[in-house]
């Protein structure tokens, strides 16, 4: 049980990693790039896109339910307004939920 309460954060940096890596190889050292997501990264780096956008906003929610639960309101309003500390506190400050 331990194992899966971080395996949906634990997924998800990986993924926005994923997209962030694939993004520096697709576009590079281009100066400027324009067009819609799917000129610019092709199908799979918007699938990539999105999907890692989802699994941020399910990361968000378990850490903000975690902070509350917790009565850590600095970390409730820190995991809500910025995203990367919703993958620092569920994967560092409150692994065990």
């Amino acid at each position: 049980m331990e194992m899966s309460r971080n395996r949906i954060p634990k997924i998800g940096l990986a993924l926005v990693l994923a997209f962030f890596a694939y993004c520096a190889v697709v576009v590079g050292d281009s100066g400027s790039v324009t067009g819609g997501p799917v000129e610019v990264l092709g199908i799979f780096g918007t699938a990539l896109m999105f999907v890692a956008i989802l699994a941020t906003f399910a990361t968000i929610y378990i850490a903000a339910r975690r902070a509350h639960q917790a009565g850590s309101w600095l970390w409730f309003f820190g995991v809500i307004f910025m995203w990367p500390v919703s993958y620092l506190y569920t994967l560092a400050v409150n692994r065990h939920g």
